[in-house]
C-alpha cells in the first residue's frame, strides 16, 4: 500500500485526542452513603456497567473516526505492480524514459490528480520492472537530461520526477526523445534498447523523430490517458481595436474560444476582466470540435493608465487555457497646437473644418487629441514646448523668432506638420524653415494634362499611387492602392526640390511623380510635409474614408506614439518594448511574480528594445527607469501559453495493445495499475458517524428511562 501525500498520515495522532480529553475530565466522586438510595444503587449496578462499556466504545469511535479522516486525506492506493513483476520476469536492457512536462500535462483526470501525476507513477511502475539501467529525460520548457548515462540508482530519477511540475511551453517533447537516441548511442549493439515516451495522446499521434536508422532502438510511445477522452475547452486568441462607432473610449474585444470534446458546449460561460473585476458576461455555443468568436466592448475613456485585462471561459481539468490575459491601453493624449492659415466665417470653408472632424474623440478612438486652435497673429502668446505637435496649415509665413522656437521644439523631441494651401509664400518658408522642411518648396502646380478642357474632369486631376508600406504611417492601410488613398483626386499641389541629394522620405506620393506626404527626422524630433491642403481647396482627400486613419497615424508618428500591439507574446519569446520616446535610456520590467528586471537601450540606433525572459504567462509591466518628466509608464505586454497544446486529443483509432513493440512495456503497465482506497476511507468515515450516533441516541434513551425510574421511585 502506498500514499499520495504521505505526509498527511501525521493526522493519525488526532486519535489520541479522545482519550486524552477523557482522562483530563475524568473525576474521582467523593463517595457519600445515603440509605434510602442503597437500594436503587445495587438494582442500577448492571446498567452502569453497561454504560461504561458504551461510552468506552463512543471513545474509540471517535478515535477511529480521527484516525480515518487522515488516512482518507493521505490517498491510499493499492499498486499491484510488483505482483505482475514476479508473475512475468523483469525487463531487460537499457531504457530511456522520455517524460513530457509540457503545460498540457498539468490536465487533471481525477480530482487533483494531474496527467504528469499518472506519467510520474507509470515511470516508477516500469522501474519496479526493470533488471537493466535506465535513464531519463524531461520534456519541460526544454529538454532536460537528469542522468548523462543510464543507471541502476532508480531513487535518483524517481526524485528527479517529484522535483518537477509541468512547465509553460510546448514543442520539448521531440527535442527530449533525440537526446533520449544520443544517450542510447554508447550502448553496445547487442543489448536490447528502448525509449518510453510518456505522452499525452496528442504527443503520442504528433511527429516524434524516429529513430536513428540501423540502431535497432526500440521507441515506445504511451498514452498516460490510456485511451480515456480528454475534453478541453480554451481561448485561443484575444483581438483588440477601437470601436468609434459606439462612441468615445469604446474598444471591441474579440476572444476566439474552442471545443476540443467530442460533446457540444451550450451557452459556455464566458467573462471579460478589467483589474480583476468583471466587467461584461456573456456566452457562447461551441459544437464538437469547431470555434467560435465572442465579441465584448469595453469603455476606457476616463483611463489614464493601461488596464490589465483577461478573457476568461468556465473552468474545466486544464485551467491553463481557460484564461488569456492581454492589456487594455488607454488611448494616447497628443497635444496639438494648430496654426490655422487660412480661417473661414463658414465653417466647411475653413482651413482647419475637416481637421477638426477627423481628430474629435468619437473619431479618433485611439488617439485623444487635445487640439489647441490659433490663427497666424495669435501664434506668439503659446510656446511649441507645451505641445507635442505643431500644424502649420496653409499659413503663409513664420517670423525668424518663431523659427528659431520651431526649430529648438523639434530638435528637442517635438513634431511638425506643414501643410500647403494658397496662402503660403513660399520664399518665406525656405528661407525660415530651411532647417527643418524636407525639401525646398518651388511651386504650385496645377495637375493633370494642361491641355484638358473643363469637360475632361478626369484629366485635370493626380491621383495617388506610390505608397511606402514599410513607413509606420502606413501600416495600418493592408492595401492603400486598393483602398480609397489610391482614389483621391488631387487637382493642385506643391512641387519641390527635385535635386538628387534632396532629403525626406516620400511616403505618398502622385502618378505624375511629385512626392505628396514626407516625412524627415531633425535631431529627436520628426518633421512631416504635405504638399496638398488639409481641407477641400487643392483635392477631395478630406471627404475620402483613409483620410481620418491617415491624420490619426501622422501625428502619432510625430509623436513617437507606437502603434501598440496588443496581441499576448508566447511564452519563452522574446516580446518587443515600444520603447518611442528619446529620452528613455533604460526600462524596468516587472514580471507577473513580481521580478524586477532592467533592459538598456540597444546600441545600435535602429535595433529594437527587446526582453527575453518571457518563461511565464500573464502581465507584464513596463516603466522607464528612472520615471522621467511626464512619462512614468510605458505599454505593458502580456505573455500566454501557446494555444496549439490546448487540443489533447488524439488520433480516432488508438494502437493495438498487442502490438509486438513494447508489448512488455504495455503488459507492465496494464498489471501495474493501481487501485484507490481513499473513496472506501470515506465510506468506512460515514459507517463510524452513523455508529457514533447510535450510541449517543442510546445513551440519551438510557438517561431518560433512569430519570423515569428515579421520579416513580
Amino acid at each position: 500500500m502506498s500514499f499520495f501525500a504521505p505526509l498527511m498520515l501525521l493526522g493519525l495522532l488526532a486519535a489520541a485526542i479522545p482519550p486524552i480529553i477523557h482522562l483530563i475530565h475524568r473525576r474521582k466522586a467523593q463517595v457519600v452513603r445515603f440509605p434510602a438510595l442503597e437500594f436503587i444503587r445495587r438494582s442500577n449496578k448492571k446498567t452502569a456497567r453497561t454504560f461504561r462499556l458504551r461510552q468506552l466504545l463512543l471513545m474509540l469511535l471517535r478515535s477511529l473516526l480521527l484516525a480515518g479522516l487522515a488516512f482518507a486525506v493521505a490517498r491510499p492506493f493499492i499498486d499491484r505492480g510488483a505482483a505482475t513483476t514476479a508473475a512475468l520476469g523483469g525487463m531487460q536492457g537499457v531504457t530511456v524514459f522520455v517524460v513530457d512536462a509540457t503545460w498540457p500535462m498539468a490536465y487533471r483526470v481525477d480530482g487533483d490528480e494531474t496527467l504528469y501525476d499518472r506519467a510520474r507513477f507509470q515511470v516508477g511502475t516500469l522501474l519496479a520492472r526493470l533488471s537493466g539501467p535506465a535513464a531519463l529525460v524531461i520534456a519541460h520548457d526544454r529538454a532536460e537530461v537528469v542522468v548523462e548515462s543510464p543507471t541502476q540508482d532508480f531513487e535518483a530519477l524517481r526524485k528527479a520526477l517529484e522535483q518537477r511540475t509541468p512547465g509553460h511551453r510546448v514543442g520539448s517533447l521531440g527535442e527530449a526523445v533525440a537526446r533520449a537516441y544520443d544517450l542510447l548511442g554508447e550502448v553496445p549493439e547487442g543489448v536490447a534498447r528502448r525509449v518510453v515516451v510518456l505522452t499525452t495522446p496528442a504527443g503520442v499521434a504528433s511527429a516524434l523523430p524516429p529513430p536513428p536508422a540501423g540502431s535497432n532502438i526500440e521507441r515506445v510511445p504511451v498514452d498516460v490517458a490510456e485511451g480515456a477522452p480528454l475534453p478541453n475547452r480554451a481561448v485561443l486568441d484575444v483581438a483588440l481595436r477601437p470601436a468609434p462607432e459606439l462612441g468615445a473610449g469604446q474598444w471591441r474585444v474579440d476572444a476566439r474560444v474552442a471545443n476540443y470534446s467530442a460533446e457540444p458546449a451550450q451557452k459556455l460561460p464566458v467573462h471579460l476582466e478589467v483589474e480583476g473585476k468583471v466587467l461584461v458576461r456573456g456566452f457562447v455555443d461551441l459544437a464538437p470540435g469547431a470555434e467560435a468568436t465572442k465579441t465584448f466592448y469595453a469603455r476606457l475613456e476616463d483611463r489614464a493608465e493601461p488596464a490589465k485585462a483577461a478573457v476568461v471561459i468556465e473552468g474545466d481539468a486544464l485551467p491553463g487555457d481557460d484564461r488569456r490575459v492581454f492589456w487594455l491601453q488607454p488611448a494616447p493624449r497628443i497635444k496639438v497646437l494648430a496654426v490655422n492659415g487660412d480661417p473661414h466665417p463658414t465653417p466647411f470653408r475653413d482651413e482647419l473644418f475637416y481637421f477638426e472632424r477627423a481628430v474629435a474623440p468619437r473619431t479618433a478612438a485611439d488617439a485623444r487629441v487635445q487640439l489647441t486652435i490659433v490663427d497666424s497673429d495669435t501664434f506668439d502668446r503659446h510656446s511649441p514646448a507645451d505641445f507635442d505637435v505643431v500644424l502649420l496649415a496653409n499659413v503663409p509665413a513664420v517670423s525668424p523668432e518663431q523659427a528659431r522656437r520651431l526649430e529648438a521644439f523639434v530638435r528637442g523631441g517635438g513634431g511638425l506638420w506643414i501643410t500647403m494651401g494658397d496662402k503660403v509664400q513660399r520664399e518665406g518658408l525656405n528661407a525660415a524653415l530651411a532647417a527643418l522642411l524636407p525639401r525646398s518648396l518651388r511651386d504650385v502646380r496645377q495637375a493633370g494634362d494642361a491641355a484638358a478642357t473643363a469637360e475632361g474632369g478626369d484629366r485635370r486631376t493626380a491621383r495617388l499611387s506610390l505608397f511606402d508600406r514599410a513607413h509606420p504611417i502606413l501600416r495600418p492601410f493592408p492595401d492603400p492602392a486598393a483602398g480609397s488613398l489610391a482614389r483621391a483626386e488631387v487637382r493642385r499641389y506643391m512641387l519641390l526640390d527635385p535635386s538628387p541629394d534632396a532629403g525626406g522620405e516620400v511616403v505618398l506620393g502622385l502618378d505624375e511623380g511629385a512626392p505628396y506626404l514626407l516625412t524627415r527626422a531633425v535631431d529627436e524630433g520628426r518633421v512631416a510635409l504635405l504638399t496638398g491642403s488639409l481641407d477641400r481647396d487643392w483635392g477631395d482627400l478630406a471627404i475620402r474614408p483613409a483620410y481620418v486613419p491617415l491624420v490619426q497615424q501622422v501625428l502619432r508618428y510625430l509623436t513617437r506614439v507606437a502603434e501598440v500591439d496588443t496581441t499576448p507574446v508566447l511564452v519563452g519569446r522574446p516580446a518587443p518594448l515600444p520603447v518611442e520616446d528619446p529620452r528613455v535610456r533604460r526600462v524596468q520590467v516587472k514580471t507577473p511574480d513580481g521580478t524586477l528586471h532592467t533592459v538598456d537601450k540597444p546600441r545600435e540606433p535602429e535595433a529594437p528594445w527587446v526582453f527575453a525572459a518571457t518563461g511565464a504567462p500573464g502581465h507584464y509591466a513596463v516603466s522607464p527607469d528612472p520615471p522621467l518628466p511626464g512619462l512614468t509608464a510605458l505599454p505593458g505586454f502580456a505573455v500566454a501559453l501557446d494555444p496549439t497544446g490546448s487540443d489533447l486529443r488524439g488520433p480516432d483509432v488508438a494502437a493495438p495493445a498487442t502490438a509486438e513493440a513494447g508489448a512488455d512495456v504495455r503488459a507492465a503497465l496494464a498489471g501495474g495499475r493501481r487501485t484507490e482506497l481513499w473513496h472506501g476511507a470515506l465510506l468506512a468515515l460515514f459507517a463510524l458517524l452513523l455508529g457514533e450516533a447510535v450510541l449517543l441516541y442510546r445513551r440519551r434513551a438510557q438517561r431518560a428511562d433512569a430519570f423515569d425510574g428515579l421520579a416513580q421511585a
